[in-house]
């Protein structure tokens, strides 16, 4: 009764009041925010809406406007060939989404437009046009395509290939006997596979490298290193035996009178010219000499099976004597970069136990950058040998007692001092100097007009002794 009087008394206005509060507390309830799973699918769907692709193609007088954005590659050539009456047809291989905006375009043009834009294969049919993807995958698309065959005059095929686009060199075939390379593709996308080509496949400089080796006494080597000043001003290379330390320094030129001083020097049985090869290279390749003796060595070789005491000699050769190996580059600027891999080697006398010699190895490793023409010289090498000699007088030398007065032994050491001088110099077009350079260098090195040919290469191979 109290409550049906308090609600009497309060009247309309309270029953409104505590509607009210009955809504607000079932608010909450009725407008609780989506839960996570909810919320995904609304943003998907708003952003699917947004990303819907749109196509949108008129046609006015002949000309066709086409608008697409993020549109089916089926569905904009089907729409397209409707509403011009073209006979179309496009391969499932094609599977793309285009986005374009032409306006004014006859029918035929606005095809071109987009399969050039795309890289599709386009082909007409007795009167039908077909369209597949540019790089054949299928026969359909292979119908589609062409074919060429790009021979490369100064680059290697593998190496032509890999310098192409990524996406391409899945597709290129290579031909090494003809040394070319090999694509199937639109012929729009054939004309820039070998404009590419053309671009990169440029004649790289060749370098001539003039070696001359000498081998000087010990004390000459320095005497001719003094004279010459290249103790003092840097212009040289000159090595600590005793610790094996090799530098090597460019010489800006040789100086006007290094040949009158070397033939002196020869002349007095005080040096000895090993070599003067005459190497030519191309840029970037490898170039080798190598001065010295080969020796072949007998081995004995057990059978197997076999009893004891049984079994053959094989034959071996070791190389001992020095090794040049040369890669010079240049990006013809008159700079070159010489990158520049010795090796000093001798043999000494053989092993008790082993009855072989043993063999020791000096190596450096260096890369220098000089100009055209100028000099790289490479000195201290030296090599110091122990032999001992015997000498005997037949019969008398094997008398007991009185023999070892017909006997003699005597041990003699040489020591020598090896300088290498390794000039490049950056060739034209044609493998040639100039004729100046040319009898300017005959003169130099003493060489007859007419006289031998040059080593030439890109990798050389071994110069034996002169």
């Amino acid at each position: 009764m109290r409550i049906h009087r308090s609600m009497s008394a309060c009247g309309v206005p309270a029953a409104i009041v505590l509607l009210l509060l009955a809504g607000i507390g079932a608010t909450p309830a009725q407008d609780e925010p989506a839960s996570g799973g909810e919320a995904a699918k609304t943003s998907g769907d708003d952003a699917a809406k947004k990303d819907d692709a749109s196509l949108e193609i008129e046609v006015e007088n002949g000309s066709v406007h086409v608008f697409a954005v993020n549109a089916d590659a089926h569905e904009l050539f089907t729409e397209l060939a409707d509403r011009t009456n073209l006979q179309l047809i496009v391969d499932d291989s094609v599977k793309r989404k285009i986005t374009i905006n032409l306006t004014h375009k006859q029918p035929r043009e606005a095809i071109d437009y987009i399969v050039s834009a795309y890289g599709f294969s386009f082909a007409e049919v007795e009167g039908v046009l077909i369209v597949s993807e540019g790089i054949p995958k299928n026969p359909s698309s292979y119908l589609l395509s062409e074919i060429d065959s790009v021979t490369a005059k100064y680059v290697q095929a593998p190496r032509a290939a890999k310098l192409l686009p990524v996406f391409l060199q899945a597709h290129v075939k290579l031909n090494p006997g003809q040394n070319a390379v090999v694509l199937s593709a639109p012929r729009s996308v054939l004309d820039k596979f070998r404009s590419d080509i053309e671009k990169f496949d440029q004649p790289a400089a060749q370098i001539a490298l003039d070696v001359l080796v000498v081998e000087f006494t010990d004390t000459d080597m320095d005497t001719f290193a003094a004279e010459l000043g290249w103790a003092n001003n840097g212009k040289g290379a000159l090595v600590d035996s005793l610790v094996g330390a090799l530098t090597f320094r460019s010489v800006t030129d040789l100086a006007p009178d290094f040949f009158v001083r070397l033939d002196a020097l020869v002349t007095r049985g005080k040096a000895k010219v090993r070599a003067n090869p005459h190497i030519s290279t191309v840029s970037g390749q490898n170039a080798s000499v190598f001065i010295g003796q080969q020796q072949y060595l007998s081995t004995p070789v057990t059978l197997p099976g076999g009893g004891e005491g049984e079994f053959q000699r094989t034959s071996n050769s070791i190389d001992a004597g020095v090794r040049l190996n040369m890669r010079p580059l240049t990006g013809g600027v008159g700079e070159i970069i010489l990158e520049m891999d010795e090796e000093v080697s001798t043999l000494s006398a053989p092993d008790p136990t082993t009855g072989l010699p043993n063999k020791s190895t000096r190596t450096a490793r260096t890369i220098v950058r000089i100009k055209d023409g100028q000099t790289v010289v490479i000195g201290g090498l030296q090599q110091e040998e122990t032999r001992s000699r015997r000498s005997r007088i037949p019969i008398l030398s094997s008398l007991p007692l009185v023999g070892g007065l017909f006997r003699s032994k005597r041990i003699e050491q040489a020591k020598t001092d090896l300088a290498i001088f390794v000039t490049p110099r950056i060739l034209t077009l044609t493998g040639h100097r100039s004729a100046e350079e040319e009898a300017e260098l005959r003169e130099r090195f003493g060489i007859p007009v007419g006289g031998a040919a040059e080593a030439t290469g890109a990798d050389a191979g071994e110069v034996a002794d002169e």
